[in-house]
């Protein structure tokens, strides 16, 4: 008897199995989405933040590298001791003289110390080169006599003899040549005069000669009035071919510059 009321006093106390509404199903499944949804908010917050740092990281990089840039001439500069020139130019620009029709260099003793009557002569056939004086020139051939007389007028500023030194057949090859205008004196030395080669040619039953010479010089404080691809001192060879096609005398049928590719 005794046992009895002990089963049924245990069967009171025990707990009843937990039965489940149709409510709290609701309000778990609820707490279920909330719980994925934090966690996708979670992750794309975690992506952007990763491809915020990416940017940051990748323009620092860009800064770097043209800081970089900026710094190594001055770094090489400061180790090597060099020094950079300041300019108001333009790259690739040249800085003239200022031009004075009035100035007679022949007057200019540092002029007077570069200055010379005799050129150098090359045969590029015999790879042989000589120095030759203003007297000696008529000894080479009448082209030379020619160039040598252009690059006299040059240096006594005088348009008129330079100009007639040009054949018809120069300007007529381009209609854009004109006469030279009148310039300065140029103070032109280390003159070179390379002789490329001759040819016999006929022409309407006329026999006459052509001649290829490369011409090269300097111009020392060049004011731009003659030439204006040339600098204080530069030096920049031209093509001349010279014939007497158009009467006896040698004249210049054709100017060519130099075309450096860096």
């Amino acid at each position: 008897m005794q046992n009895n009321d002990m089963q049924e006093q245990s069967m009171e106390i025990g707990t009843d199995p937990q039965v489940l509404t149709p409510e709290d199903e609701k309000k778990n499944e609820s707490t279920v989405t909330n719980k994925f949804e934090l966690e996708a908010r979670q992750a794309r917050e975690a992506t952007k933040k990763l491809k915020r740092n990416i940017l940051i990281v990748a323009a620092i990089m860009v800064v770097f590298v043209i800081v970089a840039t900026l710094l190594i001439p001055v770094l090489d500069n400061a180790i090597n001791g060099t020094e950079e020139v300041v300019t108001n130019a333009k790259p690739n620009t040249i800085i003239f003289y200022e031009p004075d029709y009035d100035y007679n260099i022949m007057q200019d003793a540092e002029y007077l110390e570069l200055w010379s009557d005799s050129v150098y002569y090359t045969d590029i056939r015999s790879n042989e080169t000589i120095l030759i004086s203003g007297d000696e020139i008529a000894n080479y051939g009448p082209a030379v006599v020619t160039l040598k007389t252009m690059i006299d007028a040059i240096i006594a500023g005088d348009h008129e003899t330079y100009n007639s030194l040009f054949s018809t057949n120069y300007f007529e090859s381009d209609e854009n040549r004109k006469p030279e205008p009148p310039f300065t004196m140029q103070q032109v030395y280390d003159v070179e005069l390379t002789l490329v080669k001759t040819e016999d040619q006929v022409e309407n039953n006329r026999r006459y000669t052509v001649y290829v010479f490369d011409v090269e010089y300097k111009i020392h404080k060049n004011n731009g009035t003659f030439r204006t691809d040339l600098g204080h001192d530069d030096t920049r060879p031209q093509r001349f071919i010279l014939s007497n096609s158009t009467g006896t005398d040698v004249l210049i049928d054709q100017i060519n510059n130099f075309v450096y590719v860096n």
